[in-house]
């Protein structure tokens, strides 16, 4: 293996691998709920509980347990027993919610099976459910949110996460190795264009050190799964793998609509490369379509193919409506200039910003396109890939999807990082810089003959 190979491999492993320490410290350092998380993680919980899997949120040697009632006269008929035995059983932390009929308990490990036996001895088993792992938030009905006015892929993450362990650190953990995973994905789609060292290391500099990423891959949210899915796009386009890259923006769509916003590229390819029309509307249509059920596979099986399919159609509206005034509402010409970037938590500090410079950027490549396209082919289809999501972003908000935010943005950042890599490396050109350092030291030479002219007289 020759030197620069060494090195490049060994700068990568450095980079992905700092990218990597930076945002764990950060999602262990939270032992609450970041943001949005209060939605995302209670409706994987809920959804791992109809499906038979209980959660663990265990530490210190105790267990967290989660008493719901099935209404509110339950719970002021049955509290004080299930508080009665959860003391007997040693519990330490007790937090009563008011917005919904519950109560959540740290109970020591070994007694937790005791616990569950005193409450189906002493209550009817219609008066209660018993949720195990981390406390829910305080909010109305969220025992049994389900979040189905989004896709599920995003949701089967952090369930994965969840059943290591029903913390906050395992919730995120899945996004924080996606995160990595955008970084390999969008360095290799680069390399496959350019065949450059220095254009790889660029684009997945400009990845790991995103900070809209960064911050989205530390939160269990599910824009980091949306770019996920758009840098695997994006990949599959650049080997020129179509069929492939259906699947890829069916399984995009599968975290958030916004995930399929580059369809209309995936339709520009198989357009050139389908012979029949057949092909063409299985390679659109169908492949996709499938890739996007398949991810959902858990929702309907709590719900129902009908209902899902229902809050599946029901959610357009729900995506094209105006929710009311909010003080993070940043439309998508915002995130260009970093305007407005989302709070996701205070101490430690963590927003949604984008990177203006990266953003930005796209805009001035127009003007260079023509010819970055005659030198390298291949990346016209990233170009289109992050255009056609802007223009999504508009139409959403034109027809009266007016709430956007900042962290919508993270669908942006893998094409984008993938023609900056590209771009700077033909516009800026290794030779510049090569030919510059010669001529530095050309002029250091003159200056220096010059300065002992100048003293020997």
């Amino acid at each position: 293996m020759d030197k620069k190979r060494v090195a490049f491999i060994a700068l990568v492993i450095l980079i992905m691998g700092s990218s990597f320490w930076y945002t764990y410290r950060i999602a262990a350092e939270v032992n609450d709920y970041i943001g949005d998380e209060v939605w995302y993680v209670s409706a994987s919980r809920n959804v791992l509980h109809r499906l038979g899997f209980q959660a663990h949120y265990r530490h210190d040697g105790l267990e967290g347990i989660n008493v719901i009632f099935s209404n509110d006269s339950s719970k002021l008929l049955y509290l004080s027993e299930v508080d009665y035995y959860a003391t007997l059983e040693g519990a330490s932390v007790r937090k009563e919610y008011y917005e919904f009929p519950g109560v959540y308990y740290e109970i020591p490990a070994e007694n937790f099976r005791e616990f569950l036996e005193d409450l189906s001895t002493a209550l009817p088993s219609d008066s209660y459910t018993v949720v195990s792992g981390y406390w829910y938030p305080d909010k109305e009905n969220i025992q049994n949110y389900l979040n189905l006015e989004h896709p599920f892929l995003g949701k089967d993450f952090i369930m994965l996460g969840m059943l290591f362990g029903d913390s906050p650190v395992d919730w995120r953990l899945p996004g924080l190795v996606v995160f990595l995973f955008i970084q390999l994905m969008v360095l290799l789609a680069t390399w496959r264009i350019t065949g450059s060292y220095l254009a790889s290391l660029i684009a997945v500099v400009f990845t790991a050190a995103d900070p809209v990423l960064q911050s989205t891959a530390v939160a269990a949210m599910l824009d980091i799964y949306v770019a996920f899915g758009v840098a695997l796009f994006v990949l599959f386009l650049a080997y020129e793998k179509t069929r492939t890259a259906a699947v890829a923006i069916g399984f995009s769509a599968a975290t958030k609509l916004s995930g399929a916003f580059g369809w209309p590229v995936l339709v520009y390819r198989a357009l050139k490369e389908e012979k029949s029309l057949l092909k063409f509307l299985l390679t659109v249509s169908v492949v996709p379509a499938l890739s996007f059920v398949v991810p959902n596979l858990p929702a309907i099986a709590v719900v129902g193919f009908r209902k899902w399919l229902n809050n599946f159609l029901g959610s357009f509206r729900w995506h094209l409506s105006y929710k009311g005034p909010n003080p993070n509402t940043s439309p998508f010409w915002q995130w260009f200039i970093n305007y407005r970037p989302f709070t996701l938590h205070f101490d430690p500090n963590i927003f949604a910003q984008t990177d203006p410079f990266l953003l930005l950027a796209m805009v001035l490549f127009i003007l260079a396109m023509p010819w970055l396209y005659r030198r390298r082919r291949r990346i016209l289809e990233p170009f289109l890939v992050f255009w056609s999501t802007v223009g999504f972003f508009a139409l959403q908000y034109v027809l009266g999807g007016k709430t956007q935010f900042s962290f919508y943005a993270t669908a942006l950042v893998p094409p984008a990082a993938v023609v900056m890599g590209v771009s700077l490396r033909e516009l800026l050109r290794w030779e510049a810089f090569t030919e510059s350092l010669w001529l530095y030291l050309e002029w250091l030479f003159d200056a220096w003959g010059w300065l002992r002219r100048k003293m020997g007289r």
